[in-house]
């Protein structure tokens, strides 16, 4: 015989509260994970297209380092008409003056080596044009970077004139303005030949020597 168990009013009111509290935790529960789901759903949506940048950097910009000097002007590469080198003046001398169709050639010390050059151009294909039997093309550069700016840092740019005026420059231009005693290098050269590669080669013989900061490299 089923026995059937009696229950107070206050007991099932209790049960009543009771359930009433856990449907409202229960709709709680799951709105909290609603929301938490939709967070996490939106930070982890890819980036728009473009250009991607870490986390907590910026693009980096370009910087000179310091103490970086525009030096692209300082160092220029020439193209020599070469006809011999030699391990002393005197050896190089000596063979130019059995040279009568030398006679406005030049000897252009670098190291301890003498080089005998008849011209100086600005491109390969202008030095090839002038090359004759037993001479061939010597390219160098002129790097004046050791220079100071203001004088003698000027000649890889003063010695690429395209033409003879070029080498020229009228009273206003004042003498510190340019390398040790220029113009009248210029002047002195000039009553030689008004052939700009020939001017070129003078100038390069003598400021090779007389510029100690400049240098000749092959």
């Amino acid at each position: 015989m089923r026995l059937r168990k009696k229950y107070s009013r206050g007991a099932i009111a209790m049960a009543m509260l009771h359930g009433f509290l856990m449907g409202i935790g229960g709709v709680l529960l799951f709105g909290f994970i609603v929301m938490s789901d939709d967070k996490n759903s939106e930070s982890a949506e890819p980036a728009e297209s473009g250009e991607t940048v870490p986390a907590g950097t910026e693009p980096a910009e370009e910087k000179k380092g310091e103490g970086d000097e525009a030096t692209g002007n300082r160092k220029t590469m020439f193209f020599a008409i070469q006809h011999g080198m030699f391990s002393s003046y005197d050896a190089a001398t000596g063979f130019l003056s059995g040279q009568a169709q030398l006679d406005k050639a030049a000897i252009v010390r670098v190291a301890d080596k003498f080089y005998l050059w008849s011209s100086i151009h600005l491109t390969d294909s202008d030095a090839r044009a002038s090359v004759v039997k037993d001479t061939f093309v010597k390219p160098f550069t002129v790097d004046a970077a050791a220079c100071p700016a203001e004088t003698s840092g000027k000649l890889p740019v003063l010695l690429a004139g395209q033409k003879a005026a070029n080498f020229n420059f009228g009273d206003e231009t004042k003498d510190d303005a340019l390398p040790d005693a220029w113009k009248k290098n210029v002047g002195a050269v000039q009553g030689i030949t008004d052939d700009p590669a020939v001017m070129r080669l003078h100038l390069v013989s003598h400021y090779a020597e007389a510029a100690e900061c400049l240098k000749i490299e092959f």
